[in-house]
């Protein structure tokens, strides 16, 4: 059976199930940044000394240059 929807209709209902789904992306993203770290939670950056992933915020050569001074200094 066919559902007799306007072409407007499909329209509307595209542009409705994208912006709801932008309001879900949205809502849960700042609910998860409210949210507490939990106890015994590990940062990565205490261990991590480099891998391929230059792209990593944790990777050695993203830190920031007041550390590599440091570290010459110390040398």
């Amino acid at each position: 059976m066919y559902l007799l929807i306007s072409e407007t209709g499909k329209l509307l209902g595209s542009i409705g199930v994208v912006v709801v789904c932008v309001f879900l992306f949205v809502g849960t993203y700042l609910l998860n940044k409210k949210t507490k770290k939990p106890e015994g939670c590990i940062d990565p950056s205490e261990y991590c000394e480099g891998c391929s992933l230059t792209s990593c915020s944790h990777h050695p050569s993203n830190q920031p240059n007041e550390e590599k001074e440091g570290e010459k200094e110390n040398d």
